[in-house]
Order: C-alpha cells, then sequence, then structure tokens
C-alpha cells in the first residue's frame, strides 16, 4: 500500500514537472536586477517554456498547463491582464499547427522556429495591448526583449532538456 502511494507521487510530481519547471523559471525572470535600465525589459521565459514543452514533451504540458502558467505570469507581472496568457495561447496555437515540421530536427532549425514563431507571438501580444491603450506603443522594448530571449533560449532549452533527461522517466508514467 505504502509503495503504490509512493510510486502514484513520484508520478504525479514527474507529470507535472513541465509545469513546475517553467513556473520557476518564469519566477526567475522576475527577480529584481540591480541595472535600472534592464528592470523592465526581461524575456518572456514563458514562451520559452512552452515551445520547448510543447515541442518535446506535449503529452505533459497541454493547454491546461498553458493557462496556468499564462495565469501565473499576469498576477507576477504588472502587464495588462490577460495579455500575456494571449501570447501564451498563441504560441500554442502557432506550434501546435507547425509542430510536425520540427521533429527530429537539429536544434539550430528549432531554433530558428523559435525565432519565428515567439517574433509573431510578440506582435500579437503588441497589437493587444497597443489596441487597449489606443496608441502605437514604442517597438523598441518589445525588440530587445525579444532579443534578449532568442539568446537566451538555448540556455532555457538545455536547463529544461536536463530536467527532462534527468527526472521524467517514462516508464513511471
Amino acid at each position: 500500500m505504502n509503495e503504490d502511494f509512493n510510486e502514484n507521487v513520484v508520478s504525479l510530481l514527474q507529470r507535472l514537472l513541465p509545469l513546475i519547471s517553467s513556473i520557476v523559471l518564469l519566477l526567475l525572470a522576475y527577480l529584481p536586477v540591480n541595472v535600472a535600465a534592464f528592470n523592465n525589459m526581461r524575456p518572456d521565459l514563458g514562451l520559452a517554456c512552452i515551445y520547448f514543452w510543447v515541442l518535446h514533451r506535449p503529452d505533459l504540458f497541454n493547454l491546461t498547463s498553458i493557462v496556468v502558467l499564462g495565469i501565473v505570469d499576469m498576477v507576477i507581472s504588472s502587464a495588462l491582464p490577460g495579455a500575456s496568457l494571449l501570447a501564451y495561447l498563441t504560441m500554442y496555437v502557432l506550434l501546435y499547427n507547425t509542430q510536425k515540421f520540427f521533429n527530429a530536427k537539429p536544434f539550430v532549425v528549432i531554433w530558428y522556429g523559435f525565432i519565428a514563431l515567439s517574433l509573431a507571438t510578440l506582435i500579437v501580444k503588441w497589437l493587444v495591448v497597443s489596441i487597449y491603450y489606443s496608441t502605437f506603443l514604442p517597438l523598441s522594448m518589445l525588440m530587445f526583449c525579444y532579443l534578449i530571449g532568442v539568446a537566451v533560449y538555448p540556455l532555457v532549452s538545455a536547463v529544461l532538456a536536463f530536467v527532462q533527461n534527468k527526472f521524467i522517466q517514462d516508464e513511471a508514467l
């Protein structure tokens, strides 16, 4: 009885590990930086996590996980409520429709896919926020955050790949 309970808990934790690791990385992105210019410019690590997990483990990171991640981002950020959730759902829809193209491709192709899909997602988010405020917001800060996110994606991908390879075992699921 006790062994069955332990196996069930381990299996549940392994199924929740993609969401938990994404939330941890999202919280790390919002840590205050002691440089005034970079306090408002943060890479959208949520997009990187969604891209990685939906591409590599869509069985463990589904639409529910994306909504939970979007709500966590909405709670901790000072952005327009729902804008990040809309961006995350946009990334999911774009990736879901192009996922077959990225299967079994080298990392460079996957990274180029992230570059293209995250740009499209951030433009949608920028348009929604601009419509809400009835003015086109400057693109300079958005592009800087986008470039930081593109540059950080290989590191985020390596961390998430380590989590996947080390802690998620398909036999226990």
